[in-house]
């Protein structure tokens, strides 16, 4: 079987605009360090409505007022329906998926408990490859064709298929991280288009792509998706507007111009919501001001001890001296203080 990621994502031309978004992204993860540092109270709002609103925009065939909605998800009101169910399913996962991600291996395994887990409460049961066949899956992108040793055809059942295209998938990815050649963002990327692509599951794909994307945005560091609801990032028009751009094989500049469209979609979503997240967090103006004000805003809105590489990590455009000049004037002011010198000297607030 062919995918998207693997060898053809170490020659694949990328376009400026995906290059300045990367940049910025990847700027944003740097200073996910102010975010942690913020007051107790202020993160769990966040995660708490990030979760809500990730519910929301996830589970679009609950028809529900916003009040009910929000009371079948703190569990003031008991779900009564199917669609009803799938939203507190659907809570516990993206919670589970947001506070135990590191010990969760990418493996075929870990995907069919996660859809399992989104029918926890149901009928159908989860946890299970589709069994039938789709129009996509029989395209030439997808073709797998197995003879035996007298030449005889082998078609194996589509469930057995599917589980080896997954397996493969995680294969990969984990293979292109460890390998450290390809930027993190745009393996994910094409792991989660693999996955719509492929769609192995008889419902709830969307569903899962938006899990997975947070999964592994988490377990790179892209820790957005607890703050901020990504939940618009797919739906039903997106899957069906990409599955139409690779149902067959293209030339090679047709196809990594179709792939660099998914990633400026994909990439789009993620910085918007970094962008998302500093004007909650008040923290977009700091572009805006002088050196200075910048480093004085970030050492004001830091709990407990901070270090001058705190500054260097999320102003990495101001110079070393512009840094000490300010810390020694804030010291001699009597605003901070130094608590364990050396070459990781701790400083706090007075």
């Amino acid at each position: 079987m062919e995918y998207i990621m693997g060898k053809k994502l170490l020659d694949m031309p990328v376009n400026m605009k995906i290059v300045k978004m990367l940049s910025a992204i990847n700027e944003s993860k740097g200073q996910q360090i102010i975010y942690k540092k913020q007051p107790k109270e202020v993160l769990e709002k966040l995660t708490e409505e990030a979760l809500l609103n990730f519910t929301i925009d996830s589970c679009e065939n609950v028809f529900l007022e916003q009040d009910d909605f929000r009371k079948i998800f703190s569990g003031e009101l008991k779900p009564k329906t199917r669609e009803e169910v799938s939203v507190v399913e659907f809570r516990d996962i993206l919670k589970t998926v947001n506070n135990a991600y590191e010990d969760m291996r990418i493996s075929s395994q870990t995907i069919l408990e996660l859809h399992g887990y989104l029918h926890r409460f149901s009928l159908v049961r989860g946890g299970k490859y589709r069994t039938e066949e789709n129009d996509f899956l029989q395209t030439d992108f997808f073709r797998e064709e197995t003879f035996n040793n007298h030449g005889i055809l082998i078609r194996k059942n589509i469930e057995d298929r599917l589980d080896k295209y997954i397996d493969d998938l995680c294969t990969e990815y984990n293979k292109l991280i460890m390998e450290n050649e390809i930027d993190n963002l745009i393996i994910i990327a094409s792991f989660i288009l693999d996955f719509i692509l492929i769609s192995p599951f008889p419902e709830n794909n969307i569903k899962m792509a938006k899990l997975l994307t947070v999964l592994l945005l988490n377990k790179n560091g892209y820790e957005v998706g607890k703050y901020v609801s990504l939940g618009k990032l797919y739906d039903e028009k997106t899957q069906i507007y990409f599955k139409g751009l690779f149902t067959r094989k293209n030339d090679k500049d047709k196809f990594y111009y179709n792939v660099n469209k998914w990633l400026e979609y994909f990439l789009k979503f993620v910085l918007e919501g970094y962008e998302t997240l500093g004007e909650e967090l008040n923290l977009n103006v700091i572009k805006k001001e002088t050196k200075t004000k910048r480093i004085e805003k970030i050492v004001n809105s830091t709990l407990g001890y901070f270090t001058k590489d705190d500054i260097r990590l999320q102003c990495p455009d101001i110079p070393e001296p512009t840094i000490n000049r300010v810390f020694n004037n804030l010291r001699k002011s009597g605003k901070i203080e130094v608590v364990a010198k050396g070459r990781s000297a701790k400083w706090r607030r007075v």
